[in-house]
């Protein structure tokens, strides 16, 4: 990634980062094995390190990921939908993700009030020694052709109440930026903290990633036909169809807001 040399922040995440060539002749002290492996022991690197059908994440590994969070009743935090981090001060998520029904006796508000960002766990806030930034909730503006229940234009900015700099473990995501999405891929990546039991409704934790196929538009239309009704009718070109056909991978409730990756 391309970095800004004053806060360490990507100014263009979709670019790739070329850091400079070291001067192998410059002189410079030696380290020993032992404080080598006493520094990668005691490193941020070597420290802290949900989709039905998915597998857990790694430390880092999809550092954009950022979950939702609604107060609790009992003060704690609940996290509802994921979201994606793609600049210091933005996120995209679900538009149905902006507000909690009015019967969710879960939560104080129904509208989310953090993000929490650079986390794997969301349940042990220290986790592996690593603790995760949350950030206040400025405001989210919802696509202006969002009309619920309807199940189209469901999208939202997410904007932050402060910048974030980031790091190993926080950093923005590169968009797709080509209205023709043919050249995805056979495949693409969900990731979520969302359902992973369809029978028991069991959350996870733990960040989980599922792959799914990329479906062609015209077979899901027909095979979602039978599902037709007046808030869904069919895939529009601003829309992706993405499954297992043969089933067992998806993502499900509490994944909402989280990106399709590849």
């Amino acid at each position: 990634m391309k970095r800004d040399s004053n806060d360490g922040n990507t100014t263009n995440p979709c670019t790739p980062y070329d850091p400079p060539m070291p001067n192998f002749y410059e002189k410079a002290s030696r380290v020993s094995e032992e404080s080598v492996i006493w520094r990668h022991h005691n490193s941020d690197e070597n420290g802290p390190h949900s989709a039905i059908g998915g597998r857990n994440t790694e430390p880092g590994e999809f550092p954009h990921m950022g979950a939702l969070g609604w107060r609790a009743i009992a003060g704690t935090w609940i996290f509802k939908c994921g979201s994606t981090l793609i600049s210091e001060n933005y996120l995209l998520t679900a538009a149905h993700c902006s507000q909690t029904s009015s019967g969710d006796t879960t939560v104080a508000d129904t509208r989310p009030e953090i993000v929490r960002l650079g986390d794997k766990n969301i349940v042990d806030v220290f986790y592996n020694g690593q603790k995760p930034l949350d950030v206040k909730i400025k405001r989210i503006v919802n696509h202006p052709n969002f009309k619920p229940p309807k199940k189209y234009f469901d999208i939202a900015i997410v904007e932050l109440a402060r910048s974030v700099i980031f790091t190993k473990y926080i950093q923005p995501a590169c968009l797709w930026s080509d209205f023709d999405t043919t050249r995805l891929g056979a495949q693409a990546t969900l990731t979520g903290w969302g359902v992973i039991e369809t029978a028991g409704r069991k959350t996870s934790p733990e960040l989980q990633a599922a792959v799914v196929d990329i479906i062609d538009s015209g077979l899901c239309d027909r095979l979602l036909r039978p599902s037709c009704n007046r808030h869904w009718c069919g895939l529009e070109s601003h829309q992706i169809c993405a499954g297992k056909l043969a089933g067992g991978v998806d993502a499900c409730q509490g994944d909402s807001g989280g990106p399709l990756q590849n």
